[in-house]
């Protein structure tokens, strides 16, 4: 079968967008594919005529089941016209894309939408969605913009930078934007100081460190992508994995979902990171633990095909299919929490360890292993005893720390990682602050801090043990608190903390289920 195939500039609010074509023959009504990307910079100095046989390269696969894929260059980047700035113009770009598809003669009234990461979010700021939209594969993506921003009151310093590195990526900025920016006090005006003009919308999140603030009711906080999957009413594919920036949002999602959608969907949970792998030097295997290798390497077209045809899928939809690491299977089910909580001690006695923002701790991240943390005064660390029988975790782990400061404000940080013979494997961290959980805080009192870890379901065998790694911060991840109440943003200065934790009442709760 010969495709057909081209490219075209749309005249779209005012700018020039370039969308690719791809039919699977001259003539006829298709169902339509439709995705739309920022990641195209690599393509400006190439001709048009190669991008889109390089784009039909990797999605030829769409048209030889049927499928029209309809591809399109964000506002200002790639070939297309403009300034593109994350965010704030996707939903007015989107709607009028979708109104342009539904006037071309190959439209045969079936619209399917296609996203991962941030591709995910264009689509998300295009609802509610219309009838003719009849199904969704949105993958690793939170649709509520705070926890993109925020865990806590405490700033991702990864979204941020990937913020930067995108906005007016083609517009040839002054950006002095390095890991350095964060240690800049103050962050107010920092948008200004690293990208030469103020973007307006990064200023207004920094004053917004509460997920309560009104910024997050407004077009630049996402209120128009917040609740896009809640009550949709089309069969939506979500995916995530455990080590992924979004995974406790995403599984917020599935829960917030509306009885009726949820029995169409499907929620597919890997053992892996952001892009469905891991790293090879400092990261574990997981036998068959890729989507592909699960579910086939095409089955975001299976899911479409589901829709429209019936075929059948290799997993249960209404329920969330997930990895069970270390036991090494898949499974699925509601992931209802587990029926027992084992609770265990963290010790009797007191812990100390100190703080200074401008030489903060630095970690690994969940799914890597474990860096060697000894002779650092600012963590402490502890460890489980041995567990005497397999035992099987599934749902939120919980820690509960009795903490003391002698500072008016600081944010504490608990890392949980799987203790094995030949390695130790970060599972799961939380941070949070003081007065973000308490309200206010007097120094030299003692305070109880509760952490809530994102979902997890994997497999302590017996002799192996937890391990947890307590501080302040993570420098890798987070902005760091700088010791001082109030307003983050606007603090010019820091201070030293020096904290003290209560071990016999302090503990860690695993949700377990009976083997």
């Amino acid at each position: 079968m010969k495709h057909h195939i081209y490219y075209k500039y749309l005249e779209l609010n005012d700018e020039k967008f370039f969308t690719i074509c791809l039919l699977p023959e001259k003539d006829g009504k298709f169902p339509i594919v439709i995705s739309r990307s920022p990641y195209v910079n690599h393509t400006v100095d190439m001709s048009e005529e190669a991008i889109v046989q390089d784009h039909y390269n990797s999605a030829k696969c769409w048209l030889e089941r049927g499928y029209a894929v309809l591809f399109q260059h964000c506002r200002g980047q790639g070939k297309s016209t403009g300034a593109f700035v994350p965010y704030v113009h996707e939903r007015e770009d989107g709607l009028a894309f979708l109104a342009w598809i539904r006037e071309q003669p190959f439209y045969n009234g079936e619209l399917f939408l296609l996203g991962a990461s941030y591709t995910t979010s264009l689509h998300y700021a295009t609802a509610p969605f219309a009838k003719d939209i009849k199904g969704a594969v949105f993958e690793v993506q939170d649709s509520e913009r705070y926890r993109l921003w925020y865990r806590n009151g405490q700033m991702r310093k990864g979204h941020a930078n990937w913020h930067f590195g995108l906005y007016k990526s083609k517009c040839g900025l002054p950006k002095t934007f390095g890991v350095h920016s964060f240690s800049e006090l103050p962050l107010a005006n920092l948008s200004e100081r690293v990208l030469g003009e103020r973007a307006e919308d990064f200023e207004q999140m920094l004053a917004a460190a509460d997920p309560s603030h009104a910024f997050w009711n407004t077009r630049f906080g996402g209120i128009d992508a917040k609740d896009a999957v809640t009550d949709a009413n089309i069969p939506i594919l979500l995916t995530t994995g455990y080590n992924d920036f979004y995974v406790g949002g995403v599984f917020k999602m599935w829960q917030r979902m509306s009885e009726r959608t949820k029995r169409k969907s499907a929620l597919l949970v890997s053992p892996y990171h952001h892009g469905d792998g891991y790293d090879l030097n400092n990261g574990v295997f997981f036998p068959n633990g890729q989507r592909k290798e699960a579910f086939g390497e095409e089955y975001p077209i299976d899911w479409f095909d589901h829709i429209r045809k019936g075929t059948p899928l290799p997993y249960v939809k209404g329920v969330i299919t997930y990895y069970r690491a270390f036991e090494n299977r898949w499974q699925s089910d509601f992931f209802q929490s587990a029926t027992k909580d084992l609770t265990i001690s963290l010790g009797t006695g007191c812990a100390y360890f100190d703080y200074d923002p401008l030489c903060p701790p630095s970690f690994r991240g969940e799914g890597f292993l474990a860096e060697d943390l000894q002779g650092r005064s600012d963590v402490f660390s502890v460890c489980t005893p041995a567990f005497d029988a397999d035992t099987f975790v599934k749902g939120q782990m919980k820690v509960v720390l009795a903490v003391e400061s002698n500072v008016p404000d600081t944010s504490f940080y608990v890392r949980i990682s799987i203790k094995k013979p030949a390695y130790t494997y970060v599972l799961r961290h939380d941070i949070t602050s003081l007065c973000y959980q308490l309200g206010d805080y007097k120094k030299n009192c003692v305070a109880t801090l509760c952490f809530c870890f994102d979902e997890y379901a994997f497999l302590i065998q017996k002799g192996e043990c937890l391990q947890l790694d307590i501080s302040s911060t993570d420098n890798n991840s987070y902005v760091c608190h700088t010791n001082l109440k109030g307003e983050y943003y606007l603090q010019a200065e820091t201070n030293r903390a020096e904290n003290k934790i209560h071990l016999d009442k302090s503990f860690l709760t695993l949700p377990v289920e009976q083997l």
